[in-house]
């Protein structure tokens, strides 16, 4: 003969819930992640970087390698790329057409 004790009785289905603190903490993390996935594969496309893309689009870091790329990759080549202009404005060679609006 089994014994269940009045603790375990009473259990409820809606006890196997996230918290509402949980459920929001989830969700905000979903927010980030698809945040900074959007604006890394955004980038990478228009940079037409084909492995960064591929990378960046099967990773799940909450944001951490998109931020990488983003501050870190992207931002540099931009670096080279203004550095390579303003040289060729001071020698008096045209520029190469690049994204003015870029930030």
């Amino acid at each position: 003969m089994m014994l269940h004790s009045k603790s375990t009785e009473h259990i409820h289905h809606h006890d196997h819930l996230p918290s509402p603190g949980a459920r929001a903490a989830s969700a905000a993390a979903v927010v980030w992640t698809l945040a900074w996935k959007g604006a890394s594969l955004w980038r990478a496309a228009k940079n037409d970087s084909k492995p960064w893309f591929a990378v960046l689009l099967v990773s799940n870091t909450l944001g951490v390698l998109d931020a990488v790329y983003l501050f870190g990759i992207d931002r540099a080549r931009r670096r080279r790329e203004r550095a390579a202009a303003v040289l060729s404005a001071a020698v008096g060679q045209p520029s190469q057409p690049c994204h003015s609006l870029e930030m």
